[in-house]
């Protein structure tokens, strides 16, 4: 009994799974130390910072996962940013700094 109601639930998962466009954000962007970055080095990880949390936000929107999944990935995807916006400050406070010296 249990194995007739298992594979309908695993066709429909697969189905679900399938349906989805965006496979899951492997491999979280590099983002550079401010203290040493470049102002390119910092657009580039901008551009790779949204380009990973649009991806993900997408993931989230069509996978089906249960509740713990979602709540960890959903955790990973708010650590990136709030890493990158960290060292974004950093990179900016540095550039006052710098600029009012001169």
């Amino acid at each position: 009994m249990k194995a007739l109601i298992a594979v309908p639930a695993l066709c429909l998962a697969m189905n679900v799974a399938a349906g989805c466009p965006v496979t899951k954000p492997r491999q979280m962007p590099v983002i550079p130390d401010a203290a040493v970055a470049t102002e390119e080095e910092m657009y580039q990880a901008q551009e790779a910072v949204e380009r990973y949390l649009r991806r993900g936000e997408q993931y989230l929107e069509c996978s089906y996962m249960n509740s713990r999944q979602f709540s960890t990935f959903l955790a990973q995807l708010e650590l990136v940013a709030e890493q990158y916006n960290h060292e974004l400050r950093k990179y900016q406070e540095q550039q006052r700094l710098v600029a009012g010296a001169n």
